[in-house]
C-alpha cells in the first residue's frame, strides 16, 4: 500500500511506512473510525466513510462513538457501532470511572487500522489501548503525534470533510469531489418556494440575535416577494424561536415551523432554495442535502473556511475583525445568493 506524501507533509514512524508497505487494501478487514460528536459532526463525516468503504473493500467498519451523542448516527454506512460512555446511564451528572471506560475500550478489539476523526483525551485513550497494525490520525497538540503510526496535519483553511479525506489520502486514496453524502436526492420546490432561517446554534455565545433574524426575514421579504420564509423551531426548549416570529405573525409568507423528525426536516432542508444559519448543524445538514447556504459566523478561533464548501450556492457572513455581522451584511450576502442562483423573474 502506497504512501501518498511528500518529506514532512506528515508525520510517519518508520514502523507505518513498514507495514504499509507489506499490506494490500484487500488486506484490510478491519477499521475502527473514531468519532465522538453531534449530529452536524457526523454529517460532516459521511463522505470519508462512503470513500473508506470504496478503498478498503473488504473492511468491516466499526464507528466507536459517544452514547450521550448518538442523534444522526450514520448506521447506513458502517458495520458496527461500538459505545463509549462518558457519563453513568442512570446518573447523568455523574462521570463514568477510568476502569469502566478500559472495559468498554476493549470491546472494540483488535483492528487493521484506526481513524481518529475527533482528537479528544477520551479518544487518544482509545487509540493507545486499542491494538492495530495502522494508527492515523489529525492530532491539534504536538504530543499527541507520538499516539499516533501516521499524524495528518489538520489546516482550519480547507472544509472539515477535506481534512478528514485527508487521513485516506495519504494512504494512497485518491481526491474525492464533488464530496458525497449518500442521502437520497430531492429536487428544490419552485411551486412554493421557501427559505429557512435557524437562529440556534451548538454554543449560545454563537448565536446571531433573534431581533436580528427578524429584521432580517422583514428585508428579505420585501425585496423578494414570492418566497414563503419559515422560522425553523429546533428540538431544544430554548430553540422555539418565539420572540422572533412574534413581530412577523401578521404576515401569511412567514411560518413558524415546528421541528420534525430527522427524515423529514433532511428532506424539508433540501426542497429549499436557501436556508440561512449560524455555526450548527443545521447547515452541515443542509450541504449535505446539497440545499444552498448562508452561514452567519464572527467567533475568533473558528475558521469560516472550515465551514464553506467550495461551492457557490454556499457562502459565509465573516467580518475580518470578528465584530458581529449586521443585518445589513447579511441581508446583502442573501441577496447575492438569491440573485445569483435563481432568475428572480422565476423566483
Amino acid at each position: 500500500m502506497y504512501l501518498n506524501l511528500r518529506r514532512n507533509s506528515a508525520r510517519v514512524t518508520k514502523k507505518a511506512q513498514r507495514t504499509a508497505n507489506a499490506l494490500t487494501r484487500d488486506d484490510v478487514e478491519k477499521v475502527a473510525v473514531i468519532r465522538h460528536a453531534a449530529i452536524g459532526d457526523f454529517v460532516v463525516m459521511r463522505p470519508f466513510l462512503i470513500h473508506l468503504k470504496r478503498f478498503f473493500p473488504k473492511a468491516k467498519i466499526t464507528l466507536s462513538v459517544d452514547r450521550s451523542a448518538m442523534y444522526g448516527l450514520p448506521h447506513d454506512l458502517v458495520d458496527e457501532v461500538h459505545i463509549i460512555d462518558k457519563r453513568v446511564k442512570d446518573q447523568p451528572s455523574k462521570k463514568t470511572s477510568f476502569f469502566s471506560r478500559f472495559r468498554q475500550i476493549k470491546e472494540l478489539g483488535e483492528q487493521d487500522i484506526i481513524f481518529d476523526l475527533t482528537d479528544s483525551t477520551l479518544t487518544i485513550l482509545i487509540v493507545l489501548f486499542t491494538k492495530a497494525k495502522l494508527k492515523v490520525g489529525y492530532p491539534y497538540r504536538y504530543i499527541r503525534q507520538l499516539f499516533f503510526d501516521i499524524a495528518v496535519p489538520r489546516s482550519d483553511f480547507v472544509l472539515e470533510t477535506d481534512s478528514m479525506l485527508h487521513q485516506l489520502n495519504v494512504l494512497g486514496a485518491p481526491p474525492q469531489y464533488p464530496l458525497e453524502y449518500g442521502f437520497e436526492e430531492y429536487n428544490r420546490d419552485v411551486q412554493s418556494p421557501y427559505i429557512i432561517y435557524f437562529a440556534g446554534t451548538s454554543m449560545k455565545a454563537r448565536c446571531w440575535s433573534e431581533k436580528n433574524f427578524t429584521e432580517l426575514i422583514k428585508k428579505v421579504r420585501a425585496a423578494f416577494p414570492g418566497y414563503k420564509h419559515i422560522v425553523l423551531k429546533g428540538i431544544k426548549a430554548d430553540e422555539q424561536f418565539n420572540d422572533l416570529y412574534a413581530p412577523l405573525a401578521e404576515y401569511e409568507d412567514v411560518i413558524h415551523q415546528d421541528s420534525m423528525p430527522l427524515e423529514e426536516v433532511m428532506a424539508f432542508l433540501a426542497r429549499s432554495s436557501l436556508v440561512v444559519v449560524g455555526d450548527t448543524g443545521i447547515r452541515n445538514m443542509a450541504i449535505s442535502m446539497q440545499a444552498p447556504t448562508l452561514g452567519i459566523m464572527w467567533s475568533p478561533g473558528v475558521s469560516a473556511i472550515r465551514y464553506l464548501p467550495k461551492d457557490v450556492k454556499h457562502a459565509v457572513v465573516f467580518n475580518e475583525n470578528f465584530t458581529v455581522p449586521t443585518v445589513e451584511d447579511v441581508y446583502e450576502e442573501t441577496s447575492i445568493l438569491l440573485r445569483k442562483l435563481y432568475d428572480k423573474s422565476t423566483i
